[in-house]
């Protein structure tokens, strides 16, 4: 039977999303397209412009084989297929898992580039800006992973399975796993005092008094106090937003405006804000704003610190444990509900590659001893807000060729991945069978995988 990759194990895991890659211009070849179609499958197609960032991104992600762009160009057809699908079999993607999925994704690129602000600058755009762009593409992907749950869903392996796999793996291609570590965190944010809650609370109704009463523009207010980076410039104009991009409360005041009026003053995890829709196009709006953030003292810090200094006694006295401390008391929603152990965004794995941690993170966790408890440590959020935080070492593992007994969760996943591919394959075989399906001559010589149909004029 056909495999739709190599036999190295490695490429038998779960199919994952790809994150976002970044805007690159290559030159194309002599006497190709612009932006032509290379592939059409079903009522869907494959634009040139869609091959050359799938073959930067596979750089990126460290492939260098000869047959890089052929592999790009299968990839891109066998997603078209299931998309196809998809929407024949009317397979829908909710809103918010859009929009955890953006998040998730922008999450991986800050701690890459190290801020939310040498993101926007690389891109030349707002975070907002930045995930209305990707919407589409990000609903697609996530129609396709709908699709492969629908084909190969609900695959489990015993452990005698996974055992046989792991013999099948020829011994010189068994991969080695450099150090990984497992922690947690428990995360306290400051909290304001309600004198400064009060004064910021009583600046914003001013400003909004001066808006409605006509003293003051937004524009003006919104460029001169306004305290969001990315609409502050442009008189406090977001652009056209889908619904679900902004934060709930923001959505839920935009949405209950007619064009034109100006919401009172509500409050978000962002501070305060008061707005002015503009325009609304079904589930869509423009809206300006004006947002002002209380300012955290170094008292407020001080409270934050002490509380975790005495946290951190409590669960070294055995009072408490780390587990429970942090489902109790943390401010990072995320972990919390997972006794804080810490997810790595790129891998959705527990264990992290040491390369893979900022470097605040890393050289903490480098002086812990296994279940050892740091003291309290200033960490910086993406949007510039600092925070203290323990952090707790679960387990560190040495580098180490891959085995069953260290490594048998990555193992059976990679043996349910392969069980998943063969599925999968069988499964393009049926639908190829039946599916309007055309490729530009150009990649004629590629060794495809499966037998997709050529185009054979001058473009598609």
């Amino acid at each position: 039977m056909r495999t739709m990759r190599s036999a190295w194990w490695i490429e038998c895991l779960a199919l994952s999303s790809t994150l976002l890659s970044a805007p690159t211009v290559l030159a194309q070849p002599e006497g190709k397209f612009i932006d032509g179609l290379i592939g059409v499958v079903g009522r869907e197609v494959v634009l040139y412009s869609e091959l050359i960032a799938r073959v930067e991104q596979e750089k990126q992600n460290g492939y260098t084989g000869t047959d890089l762009t052929c592999r790009a160009v299968e990839d891109l057809l066998v997603e078209r297929l299931m998309l196809d699908q998809a929407r024949i079999d009317s397979i829908t993607v909710d809103e918010g898992q859009v929009q955890a999925e953006l998040d998730r994704r922008i999450r991986y690129f800050v701690m890459q580039l190290g801020s939310q602000e040498k993101l926007e600058e690389f891109y030349g755009k707002t975070i907002t800006e930045i995930k209305a762009d990707f919407h589409d593409q990000v609903q697609e992907q996530l129609m396709v992973q709908n699709m492969q749950q629908q084909i190969s869903g609900g695959i489990e392996v015993t452990p005698r399975q996974v055992e046989e796999f792991y013999k099948t793996i020829p011994k010189d291609s068994l991969p080695y796993i450099n150090v990984q570590v497992e922690y947690g965190q428990i995360l306290r944010k400051p909290r304001v005092s309600d004198a400064e809650d009060l004064r910021v609370r009583k600046k914003i109704e001013e400003f909004r008094e001066q808006v409605v009463k006509g003293t003051k523009e937004f524009c003006t207010v919104a460029v001169l106090y306004s305290e969001d980076p990315g609409s502050a410039s442009n008189c406090g104009e977001l652009g056209l937003v889908p619904t679900g991009v902004m934060v709930p409360e923001f959505d839920a005041v935009a949405l209950s405006l007619k064009e034109g009026e100006v919401s009172q003053v509500f409050k978000t995890d962002f501070g305060y804000h008061f707005m002015q829709l503009i325009e609304r196009r079904g589930e869509q709006y423009n809206a300006r704003h004006v947002l002002i953030k209380p300012q955290v003292s170094n008292a407020d810090m001080l409270v934050a610190r002490n509380f975790l200094d005495s946290l951190a006694a409590a669960i070294r006295d055995g009072r408490t444990t780390f587990s429970d401390a942090a489902a109790d008391h943390s401010d990072d929603e995320e972990s919390r509900s997972n006794g804080g152990v810490m997810v790595d965004p790129a891998t959705n794995s527990a264990l992290w590659a040491t390369g893979n941690l900022d470097q605040q993170t890393f050289f903490v966790l480098d002086k812990l001893e296994v279940q050892e408890i740091s003291q309290p440590v200033v960490v910086t959020a993406q949007d510039g807000e600092k925070s203290y935080r323990l952090l707790k070492l679960v387990r560190r593992t040495e580098p180490h060729v891959a085995d069953l007994k260290q490594d048998y969760q990555l193992l059976k996943e990679a043996a349910e991945g392969d069980l998943r591919n063969r599925m999968v394959q069988d499964w393009l075989d049926e639908k190829l069978a039946g599916t309007y399906v055309r490729v530009h001559e150009a990649y004629s010589t590629c060794a495809f995988q499966n037998a997709w149909s050529w185009q054979t004029s001058e473009g598609p």
